[in-house]
């Protein structure tokens, strides 16, 4: 007999009011948004854009993939699951999500790609997308969050957003059953690392609201201890959407108050939306804020930003598809919860909504390594130093090994390397039933004529006495080569210096350093001694055909940027770093790139604080990441 029993019109009814509050809290957030977080609140009392629909937003459209995952590959969905459809059907590409899908196109699969040089990955593109998991797993948080934590790692992987994620996907899970918000803080906090940021800023407003405090006063303790000029950092934008939970008077007021608190304004009024609508049902919402918007569903497929899939006309629909897979997930716990004609909650108490170890099991799963469940065994496959491969420098790989059988294995490792590499390698192992092992290789890398964007090993494993098992990849991608000037002091980005600026220094006479760098952001300040002054990096970029390329250098200070010799961009504005493919605003420039070989020089200005800079290149229409252009080598170093 299951412990809890959830009628079907409840659910209906919850599911339903989801999607109506997420719809209006992004609605109402929506024209309020901006790049840069403001530390003013702003005083929002109603919608200022209203349209069938409401306003398109990725907080549902990424969702609406998710659900079409789900009927196509059923409930054992993993992130490598999810990450096909991220480049089948996601096609729009700000900060996470564009990062994450070059890393999957270089050949890394999640989480790894969610990690590797994503300088986003504390930010609120998957916090916003939990409602599909609550909602296909009702009563059941730890499903949920286990589901977040698959799809947060695709972006977000070692970083806040898959917090973020978790929380509000048990959260809204419990919210099916339970009504009491601080009760479901409590079940959503119990899913995440109590020390981490976003549990922190969490823990502030729930504090501060028992001392007390206004809503206003709590939100300046937030920007005190977990300010971001970043309006999409997540910590704080938790944060945010816990004001609206905690001091909205109604539903209109909590849309209201977390949509004035700022930063990510349409992502913390749809989620406060969400939960509401959850909480309190479809019937219960209130009309003024419902029945402007209509039942119809807005998205971004006219102009391509989602592709390839089946949208639903209406959110009633919507409701209908997800009640279809919530349905199949059921019948795997109906001893727990099971659909019934009535509620009956009474069993509640009898629940492990709050179980740490449950959370910790999902949530401290490694970042920077790959899993492999094969027939006999477990493999883990974890990049200690990142997936980058330097030239003549090693690169290390841990191999984890846990057998799943009731026997011993006797298991042969080989390495196979790319064509230039240092050699193959191999190991044995012997694993006892049940047994777990680890092992090391180091990869020396090869001269830089043979380090390709990315670079594909292979670990193969004959486990003797058993079928063998297809070949596991272990990729690695090229890291990139700058030359760097030596240290101008005291220089200005004014200071003529070179030939191509009317200087009387040749750039070709300097006595140029080399670095490598394995991500976007240029490790700089250590050539400036500590001191303010002008350091120029120079770069080459081989592009496999004639193109328009994006090319920005997000930096806390000021640089110029030439490309092929001509001047490109110098710095309109000082503002915070944020890398992105779609650009800063102030730091990024579109330019022609020729096919091969292409030149790109920054003058690069710091002041009396360390500097932060980055280099990334997009093709500019849906600012995708290039994810096919060889940075890894200088011209002179082709094979």
């Amino acid at each position: 007999m299951p412990i809890l029993k959830l009628s079907q019109k409840t659910y209906l009814d919850k599911v339903l009011g989801c999607w109506y509050g997420k719809n209006a809290g992004g609605t109402l957030g929506g024209p309020w948004e901006k790049m840069w977080g403001m530390k003013e609140p702003f005083k929002v009392e109603g919608y200022l854009n209203i349209q069938e629909g409401g306003i398109p937003n990725d907080d549902l459209e990424i969702q609406l993939v998710w659900l079409q995952a789900l009927e196509e590959r059923g409930l054992d969905i993993t992130c490598r699951d999810l990450a096909e459809y991220w480049l089948d059907c996601i096609w729009y590409n700000p900060d996470e999500y564009g990062f994450h899908k070059t890393n999957l196109r270089l050949g890394l699969s999640p989480p790894v790609s969610g990690w590797f040089n994503n300088p986003a990955k504390d930010c609120m593109g998957s916090p916003i997308r939990s409602e599909i998991w609550a909602c296909i797993a009702p009563g059941l948080p730890h499903i949920a969050a286990a589901y977040a934590w698959h799809d947060a790692v695709c972006d977000h992987a070692g970083g806040e957003g898959v917090f973020g994620e978790m929380y509000n996907a048990a959260l809204e899970s419990a919210a099916f059953l339970i009504s009491d918000v601080n009760k479901l803080i409590e079940i959503g906090l119990s899913m995440i690392p109590p020390d981490c940021l976003t549990a922190k800023a969490i823990k502030t407003v729930c504090e501060a609201k028992a001392q007390g405090l206004s809503w206003l006063e709590t939100r300046e303790r937030l920007l005190e201890r977990f300010y971001s000029p970043n309006a999409q950092f997540a910590p704080l934008n938790l944060g945010f959407q816990t004001i609206g939970l905690l001091y909205g008077e109604d539903f209109g007021d909590a849309l209201c108050k977390a949509v004035s608190c700022g930063y990510d304004t349409d992502c913390n009024g749809a989620t406060v939306g969400a939960i509401l609508g959850i909480i309190y049902g479809a019937n219960a919402l209130p009309r003024e804020w419902i029945a402007p918007l209509g039942n119809t569903i807005s998205t971004n497929a006219s102009w391509g930003g989602i592709r390839n899939i089946r949208i639903p006309q209406t959110v009633e629909e919507l409701t209908e598809r997800v009640a279809e897979i919530c349905r199949k997930l059921l019948a795997r716990y109906e001893n727990i919860i099971s659909f019934s004609s009535e509620d009956d909650f009474s069993g509640i108490f009898e629940l492990d909504l709050i179980n740490p170890q449950k959370a910790r099991d999902i949530y401290t799963q490694s970042p920077n390594a790959n899993k492999f469940v094969l027939t006999p065994l477990e493999v883990i496959i974890e990049y200690p130093c990142g997936p980058v491969i330097y030239s003549e420098q090693p690169t290390p790989i841990i191999v984890h090994f846990r057998n799943l059988q009731k026997e011993p294995l006797s298991i042969e490792t080989r390495l196979d390397l790319p064509p230039g590499f240092d050699r193959l390698q191999y190991q044995e192992v012997e694993l006892p039933p049940n047994g777990e092992v680890e092992m090391q290789f180091s990869i020396i890398g090869p001269q830089p004529r043979y380090i390709g964007i990315s670079n594909y090993c292979w670990l193969r494993l004959l486990i003797k006495g058993r079928p063998i098992d297809p070949a596991l990849p272990v990729v690695f991608v090229g890291a990139r080569r700058f030359l760097v000037s030596p240290l101008f002091s005291g220089a200005t980005l004014e200071t003529p210096l070179l030939i191509r600026e009317g200087g009387d220094i040749d750039e070709e006479s300097l006595h140029w350093t080399i670095a490598s760098w394995p991500e976007y952001e240029l490790k700089i300040e250590p050539f400036f001694n500590n001191t303010p002054g002008v350091v120029f990096l120079k770069h080459w970029v081989k592009s496999p055909c004639d193109r328009m390329v994006r090319v920005g250098v997000p930096n806390s200070y000021r640089m110029k940027l030439w490309v092929n010799d001509i001047l490109a961009k110098e710095t309109e504005k000082i503002v915070p770093v944020r890398p992105s493919y779609w650009g800063d605003e102030s730091n990024n420039a579109d330019v022609q790139f020729r096919k091969g070989w292409n030149s790109v020089l920054i003058k690069l200005e710091r002041g009396n604080t360390p500097i932060h800079a980055y280099l990334t290149f997009a093709e500019p229409s849906l600012c995708a990441g290039l994810w096919d252009i060889i940075q890894t080598r200088f011209p002179w170093e082709e094979a």
